[in-house]
């Protein structure tokens, strides 16, 4: 785990919640980067960065950038919303459900380049609602 995984960890007080509402545990913790994205040279730095599930909620909002853009940048805003506030909040985390309840409903049943599901039952499991 990187250190600033561990430091967000600890300073937010994350014990089973990421950013986006998914179960998160110390095996599963991924830094996310928020405002400067990794390809180009974002800092992984606490003011740039959400923890994220590496299994579930990171390749899922990687999934949503590619496919709704506009879905992508709100949900975006509300993990900077927590990340401002220094806590995962359950209203930005209400705010997201609603949004990925409305990807889902769009895109219900679309597969990827490689047939495969494109959300998957796993991204639908939410811990917080």
């Amino acid at each position: 785990m990187l250190h600033i995984t561990r430091v967000i960890i600890t300073t937010f007080n994350i014990t089973d919640t990421d950013f986006m509402g998914y179960y998160v545990d110390k095996s599963t913790a991924n830094f996310h980067h928020l405002i400067i994205p990794r390809r180009n040279n974002g800092a992984k730095a606490i003011s740039n960065g959400a923890i994220l599930n590496k299994d579930t909620s990171h390749p899922y909002i990687h999934i949503i950038e590619l496919k709704d853009y506009d879905a992508f940048y709100k949900i975006t805003k509300e993990m900077m919303k927590e990340n401002k506030l220094g806590k995962i909040d359950i209203e930005c985390i209400r705010r997201i459900d609603d949004i990925l309840n409305s990807f889902e409903r769009e895109h219900s049943g679309e597969t990827n380049f490689l047939g495969e599901e494109l959300i998957k039952e796993e991204y639908i499991k939410r811990l917080k609602r």
